[in-house]
């Protein structure tokens, strides 16, 4: 059978490529954004970052843990995280280039404020992206400020997202006293075992008297710890640093075993970890809440945070196990991400 097309037909057909080619929506090129800048941030000079391949993508702010551990220096462990989302860092107050701006004056250190900035920083971010909301994203101490943040402003924020995910401090602590006198007795330190059994309740929240406690109180899966190190290159030395975000993140964050070294950020925000309880403010909350844990994370069990997460009640929430410990957002990206991409899903984010 012979087909015959006509001469309007095959005119039209020879349209579409170019009818194609200049719909811009579809063939422009992805904009990259790259920006570290301090800004007025409750009162202070504050350094935020936002970086992506493409501006366009879901946004999230990430907060870090520790506290007093900024991220600063160690931005290039967020490219897979760059590459799907475009996402926003901030030094906290006292911690990594904020404190390198502010110094040991630096005022206000309670986690009150550091609430409040977080609100202030994605009021900020929004403004250069112009999103109508973000996913706020915390990793350990930052899990913790996150739950906080959430209830101050949920109308900023499409979800919560904790990995890493603190229920109680307390808990957290005798967890690293129990490894801690553990190790020190493998080694035979028995005045170390003394110390550490010695400790009461309200010495947590002492930092000049958990020198004892960091030094043996680690306890770190092994993927954990290459992934320190891994950090620690990117660090340089206390003498050398890499950069001026490792200068900065060595002036402003303690010596492991010498926690009372640094008295501005860890001494004055340590208290609040210790007090810490995810069930003392409620199960109610006001936003999608979802918790990605590793599954061998030792600081802070992924039991623990799965039992707090089913009482809660939220628009929606989800748990995922991925492989990794405390860090498992940084040494498994593609498990996080993967986990992280399902939940957004959830929430058919325009």
């Amino acid at each position: 059978m012979k087909t015959t097309i006509s001469r309007r037909r095959l005119l039209s057909l020879a349209a579409v490529p170019a009818s194609i080619a200049l719909a811009p929506a579809v063939w422009a090129e992805p904009e990259p954004i790259t920006t570290e800048r301090f800004a007025p941030i409750g009162g202070i000079e504050q350094w935020i970052a936002i970086r992506g391949r493409d501006r366009s993508r879901t946004a999230l702010l990430f907060l870090h843990g520790g506290p007093c551990e900024a991220h600063s220096p160690f931005l290039s462990v967020f490219a897979p995280w760059e590459e799907r989302y475009v996402v926003a860092q901030w030094d906290q107050r006292g911690s990594g280039r904020t404190f390198g701006k502010n110094g040991t004056s630096t005022p206000n250190m309670t986690l009150e404020q550091l609430a409040q900035d977080a609100v202030e920083v994605t009021q900020y971010v929004l403004n250069q992206l112009k999103p109508q909301k973000l996913i706020l994203v915390g990793h350990s101490w930052g899990a913790m400020l996150g739950l906080s943040v959430i209830r101050l402003r949920p109308e900023l924020f499409h979800a919560f997202v904790g990995t890493g995910q603190p229920v109680n401090g307390r808990e957290i602590l005798e967890g690293m006293r129990s490894a801690a006198v553990a190790r020190a007795q493998a080694a035979g330190d028995l005045q170390s075992v003394a110390e550490l059994r010695g400790l009461s309740e309200s010495d947590f929240a002492d930092m000049t008297k958990l020198t004892t406690l960091f030094r043996w109180g680690s306890g770190f899966p092994a993927v954990d710890i290459d992934y320190l190190i891994s950090r620690g290159a990117l660090l340089g030395t206390p003498d050398k640093p890499a950069s001026i975000a490792a200068a900065d993140f060595y002036a402003s964050n303690p010596n492991p075993a010498e926690p009372a070294s640094r008295p501005v950020c860890l001494a004055k925000l340590g208290r609040y970890v210790v007090a810490f309880d995810a069930k003392a403010a409620g199960y109610d909350l006001p936003v999608p809440f979802f918790v990605i844990q590793g599954r061998d994370d030792t600081r802070t069990p992924p039991e623990a945070a799965h039992a707090f997460l089913s009482q809660v009640r939220a628009p929606a929430k989800g748990f995922t196990a991925i492989d990794g410990g405390h860090f498992a957002c940084f040494t498994n990206p593609v498990g996080f991400l993967n986990a992280l991409d399902s939940d957004i899903r959830k929430l058919s984010i325009k």
